[in-house]
């Protein structure tokens, strides 16, 4: 399996998972990161329900979204098959830095196929992620359930973020939770 059917495999089992959620997953969509006001007192983008990659927008691989004709963006899962480097982690997560700036709601996500563990390589260079997932196999059912959860949960945070936004009600607490579930040992190989 190679990255582009393992996102369109993901994208299809997850879909599923989150139907009754109302919400619908795509792939490759664009979001912007960056919004300006040109010589003319303009903004740019002045198309924001319609952004294209270059014109200020990035592309990310699964977007989860509201149905409907507004489809407000919630969560982005960023996906790599086999690994990830470093650098993907610095890229994807600066990427998720300038999306939030946009949509200071949105919930971002790395979920690495191939993989049954996240690296430490991610904790040491993560800057805008809000979660990670390894999924070994998109075909295990557990695993697919328990990652959709983790995407309702981010749901659910990016509606409260933006209740704070639209509402602009007096907070009196907020509270990021971190929970981490470690590998036993001799679990930590690929064939273990």
């Amino acid at each position: 399996m190679n990255e582009t059917e393992f996102k369109e495999k993901l994208q299809e089992k997850l879909q599923e998972k989150l139907e009754k959620a109302g919400v619908k997953v795509e792939r490759n969509k664009n979001l912007i990161y960056k919004v300006i006001v040109n010589e003319e007192l303009v903004f740019e983008p002045n198309t924001p329900k319609e952004p294209k990659r270059g014109s200020y927008a990035f592309q990310t691989d699964l977007l989860v979204t509201e149905e409907g004709n507004n489809p407000l963006p919630l969560v982005v899962i960023e996906t790599k098959y086999g690994g990830f480097s470093t650098h993907d982690i610095l890229t994807y997560s600066t990427k998720a830095q300038k999306h939030k700036e946009i949509y200071p709601y949105l919930r971002y996500g790395l979920v690495v196929g191939g993989e049954n563990k996240i690296h430490n390589r991610f904790f040491t260079h993560n800057a805008g992620f809000d979660f990670a997932y390894a999924l070994n196999s998109v075909d295990n059912g557990d695993s697919i359930e328990e990652l959709a959860k983790i995407i309702k949960q981010q749901i659910e945070n990016a509606y409260l973020l933006l209740d704070i936004l639209k509402n602009k009600n007096q907070t009196k607490k907020f509270n990021t939770i971190i929970e981490i579930e470690k590998l036993r040992k001799n679990q930590g190989d690929k064939n273990g």
